[in-house]
């Protein structure tokens, strides 16, 4: 999120997904200006949002959103009357709800089925079946060369994670650090 974040033309409108991408920009993209920034909210937050970023993006020159795959595929629908001008959509592979794998039911029985509901789902034979120019990413480098692109009209650029579970495990590990210099920081160790 930091990456993406960074990278955007001054100008630009920037849509940020529900749950886990609203979450990773609030805590660690660096405050910047020079960008409107909107997001969605709604009973789970995930539905409508590629109509709500088309519908922004007739307003902006260039625009760019982040969201997760299962928000991509909740409004799929919306790729049958896609935008004119440049949008640039990052989609966050990581096979269903990111945002579940963070909380304490993770791990029980039915988890998978109920909360993570992974779709496996081929996002860019999906993407590319509308015509629409797919890039995949899997590297900070890959993702900087994506930013760094000026491709007109609709582009999707999936971003493929490693699986919910070791994203996770690097979101409590991050955290506990923070936690330990702030603990430091306070003397409060």
């Amino acid at each position: 999120m930091r990456t993406i974040s960074a990278g955007l033309p001054t100008g630009s409108a920037f849509f940020v997904g529900s749950s886990r991408p609203i979450r990773d920009i609030e805590a660690f993209a660096a405050p910047r200006s020079g960008i409107e920034v909107f997001a969605n909210r709604g009973l789970a937050g995930i539905d409508g949002n590629l109509s709500t970023i088309f519908g922004i993006s007739n307003h902006f020159k260039n625009s760019y959103a982040v969201i997760g795959d299962l928000t991509f595929l909740h409004d799929l629908t919306a790729l049958l009357a896609p935008p004119k001008n440049n949008l640039t959509i990052f989609v966050i592979d990581n096979n269903g709800g990111g945002i579940f794998s963070t909380l304490p039911q993770s791990g029980v029985a039915g988890f998978e089925e109920i909360f993570a509901t992974p779709q496996n789902q081929n996002l860019e034979k999906i993407i590319s079946s509308f015509g629409i120019q797919t890039t995949k990413v899997k590297s900070t480098s890959d993702l900087n060369f994506a930013l760094s692109q000026s491709n007109p009209g609709l582009n999707f650029v999936i971003v493929e994670v490693p699986s919910r579970e070791v994203m996770a495990a690097k979101l409590v590990e991050t955290y506990s650090r923070i936690s330990s210099a702030v603990r430091i920081g306070l003397n409060l160790a």
